[in-house]
């Protein structure tokens, strides 16, 4: 675990609701100069504990489907699971990859086009690491909410909702939707995994002038293609733990349903609401500081909610190997 201070404490909470503005938006609203800030995001780099700065885009808007993917490994060697870990590290239709304590040992967001697309990729892979295939969970996600991590701060509830998958739409033609067009992707591919490019990069990059990329991140920004600008942390070196949640209704009716999500979105440490086609009823991802501060959300929730809960479980995310947000 690093040592921060509560300046740190509050870059990191910034750079989290916000990764994309600037230096001295930051230093106004940190209480430090301008090279404060520079000097200190460059050390949080190199001591690991932000890992990269990512644009969240909703890529339903831009025609991809969101699969969900759980594998628990059967027979496999520590040298194996790395292996497979690999394999899928270097798809670029997998966007999200993470290990995982408890029923799975790999879970994954794979983002694909069409459904063949997908049957391709999942044939592809049991080819060659089908012995290696204890069980597996494929799902949908219809719709994924993200909330800023108002723990970074310790504050005692987050009211922002930000939805960055959604149902697939498209649009003119059948690889770029209406929300956007080649340009506005070959932005968006420069910006997923480094939300703080500069306009001036992105426009030698792409070839296009300064001022027409800033009018196209603009205008995406406005159609909620890119819903917001977030940072990937190590949670480890800033003392959190990640868990996933998934809870089993019993008797509900959807006003119990709505109260939950009330819940969910105003808790400081859950910071994804998960709705899957094909998973469990209710699923949420928290960060906390260790499993005794997660068992005390879990007893919370049953105090609240336990006349509509069938059953739970949940799994520890304890590595996450890639994170963006389009394939690249």
């Amino acid at each position: 675990m690093i040592k921060l201070d509560r300046k740190d404490w509050k870059l990191l909470a910034e750079l989290d609701v916000d990764s994309r503005q600037t230096y001295q938006s930051l230093a106004k609203k940190v209480g430090l100069s301008k090279d404060a800030v520079v000097y200190r995001i460059v050390r949080l780099q190199k001591e690991g504990v932000i890992q990269q700065f990512h644009t969240v885009i909703d890529v339903g808007k831009i025609g991809y489907i969101s699969f969900r993917l759980y594998i628990a490994l059967l027979n496999g060697t520590p040298e194996k699971e790395i292996e497979i870990l690999k394999y899928f590290k270097q798809k670029k239709e997998v966007a999200w990859l993470v290990s995982i304590d408890g029923e799975y040992s790999i879970g994954m967001w794979i983002l694909v086009k069409d459904i063949a697309e997908m049957n391709s990729l999942w044939k592809e892979f049991l080819e060659k690491y089908h012995n290696y295939v204890e069980k597996r969970s494929l799902s949908i996600f219809t719709k994924v909410s993200y909330f800023p991590r108002s723990y970074l701060l310790g504050k005692e509830k987050t009211d922002a909702e930000y939805i960055f998958i959604t149902e697939p739409t498209m649009g003119g033609s059948d690889d770029v939707p209406d929300a956007v067009d080649e340009k506005d992707i070959a932005i968006l591919q420069l910006l997923t995994s480094d939300a703080r490019k500069s306009v001036v990069d992105i426009s030698q990059k792409t070839g296009m002038t300064p001022k027409t990329v800033a009018v196209r991140i603009k205008n995406m920004e406005k159609k909620n293609v890119i819903v917001g600008y977030r940072t990937l942390f190590d949670l480890e070196k800033i003392g959190y733990q990640y868990f996933k949640l998934h809870i089993n209704l019993q008797n509900a009716e959807r006003k119990d349903i709505q109260r939950f999500r009330t819940y969910v979105k105003q808790h400081p440490n859950i910071i994804y609401d998960n709705e899957v086609l094909g998973g469990d009823d209710l699923e949420i991802e928290i960060q906390v500081k260790n499993l005794e501060h997660f068992r005390g959300i879990i007893s919370e929730i049953k105090k609240q909610f336990a006349p509509i809960m069938r059953n739970y479980k949940h799994m520890t995310f304890y590595k996450e190997h890639k994170s963006v947000f389009l394939p690249l």
